[in-house]
């Protein structure tokens, strides 16, 4: 009797250890589908709150986007590309006035899925940056319209539509200047030291004119560099001079071919060169039309022309002067998109009487996003070199190195740059505080 009520003991103790387990094997169970709830739902905020609004993203360098969202404050401005169901793509041209031209593409997404508006906006080189941000608000106050007229959210908006005042055909044509723009700076810089004195001026002026036939670019630079070091009683100077002058004239054949004849000079102390003049001429194809030329560009450009060169010193070559012809080859690659931008070019060029003497040229800057959240950025140019035609003879001493008085023998150069960007958090902020 004793021994059936101790197994019965066991048993119901068993069972009381078994029940213990499977009722907090249920608790954690629970506690994790309340996790899992609650997540989802933290997880959901931003594509739920994404239904009830419309989102935009705007890719714009020059705009105030504190200034957009205090006057827009109805619209949903979101930090990432990939949560917006509108992007608004801005990009700009410089004009031949020495203004900008701004193209606003408005692409729709997801929904909206090739609904895309295409705007324009052109300021003048006497706007300032408000008169800039407040014509650029015009046009997203417009861009946005469309979308909106899809949406219930149209119903909650007061459209007031006004006309500016009319401005006669004379106003329009009158230009006493015919579009020729001229421009003059002069910059000038002193340091002084008990060791080291340091003075600089640049003087720059150009003149241009820019039509849909022709455009006509005219440039002289004179810029003046000394540098005096005093060790005891030696003094050390470094002089450092450069004279340009740049005559460009491009006609415009077609919507995609062009021709251009281009007349330099240079003096430059620092590569040996006292005078040096060249004429060339140039043809370019681009594979898409000019009007394009805000988002995609994609030319070809051969140039070929004389130069003339005088050297301040006797070069590698025992040369004092020498006259050479050359060619050029050019092929660039522009692309501006809603996934980032890039450009490459290649570049090479030689002289006839000798094929050997050349140089190529390979430049690339790469802008990409490849997710939400991670965005590459990457530049790179790299020269191989072999036409150092000015190299004085004789080694370059101590002092010239130190100082750069002199440009050194090199068969290639290559400069680089490669960063990223995360973000990550909150997309839906459209609140204005600048405060501190």
């Amino acid at each position: 009797m004793d021994l059936k009520e101790t197994t019965i003991e066991k048993d119901r103790k068993l069972t009381v250890r078994e029940k213990s387990k499977k009722i907090r094997l249920t608790n954690r169970i629970f506690c994790l589908l309340v996790l899992f709830i609650v997540a989802g739902h933290a997880f959901g905020q931003d594509s739920q709150e994404s239904k009830n609004t419309l989102n935009f993203f705007l890719d714009c360098d020059d705009c105030d986007f504190t200034f957009v969202r205090q006057e827009l404050p109805f619209i949903s401005f979101v930090r990432d590309a990939q949560h917006a169901e509108v992007h608004i793509l801005v990009t700009d041209t410089n004009t031949g006035s020495g203004g900008k031209k701004y193209f606003i593409d408005f692409i729709g997404r997801e929904d909206y899925d090739g609904l895309t508006y295409d705007y324009s906006v052109t300021t003048d080189q006497s706007d300032s940056d408000d008169d800039i941000r407040k014509s650029l608000l015009k046009i997203i106050k417009i861009g946005v319209l469309p979308y909106y007229s899809k949406t219930e959210l149209f119903n909650h908006l007061t459209v007031d539509l006004e006309q500016s005042e009319k401005r006669t055909a004379d106003d329009r044509l009158i230009d006493r200047w015919n579009k020729w723009i001229f421009k003059i700076s002069a910059v000038g810089e002193i340091q002084k030291e008990k060791s080291q004195n340091e003075y600089s001026y640049d003087l720059d002026a150009s003149a241009g004119k820019i039509t849909e036939e022709w455009k006509t670019n005219i440039r002289v630079s004179n810029e003046i560099n000394r540098e005096i070091f005093y060790d005891n009683d030696s003094e050390i100077l470094n002089k450092q001079d450069i004279r340009i002058v740049q005559a460009n004239f491009v006609k415009s054949l077609n919507d995609k071919w062009s021709a251009g004849l281009f007349g330099d000079y240079l003096s430059r102390t620092y590569i040996n060169i006292k005078n040096k003049y060249q004429a060339k001429a140039g043809i370019e194809y681009n594979l898409f039309p000019w009007d394009e030329c805000n988002r995609r560009i994609f030319v070809i450009r051969y140039s070929a022309g004389i130069s003339t060169v005088s050297y301040n010193q006797e070069t590698i070559y025992n040369k004092l002067k020498e006259t050479h012809l050359s060619e050029n080859l050019a092929i660039n690659l522009e692309l501006i998109q809603p996934w980032g931008e890039v450009s490459l070019g290649i570049e090479g060029n030689h002289y006839f009487y000798d094929f050997s003497k050349n140089r190529l040229t390979l430049e690339s800057d790469i802008s990409l996003r490849l997710t939400r959240n991670l965005s590459v950025n990457f530049e790179l140019q790299a020269d191989a070199i072999h036409d150092q035609l000015y190299l004085p003879a004789g080694d370059a001493s101590l002092e010239d190195i130190l100082l750069r008085r002199r440009k050194l023998a090199t068969e290639f150069e290559i400069s680089g740059r490669l960063g990223f960007s995360f973000t990550f958090g909150s997309i839906f902020n459209n609140v204005v505080n600048e405060r501190f």
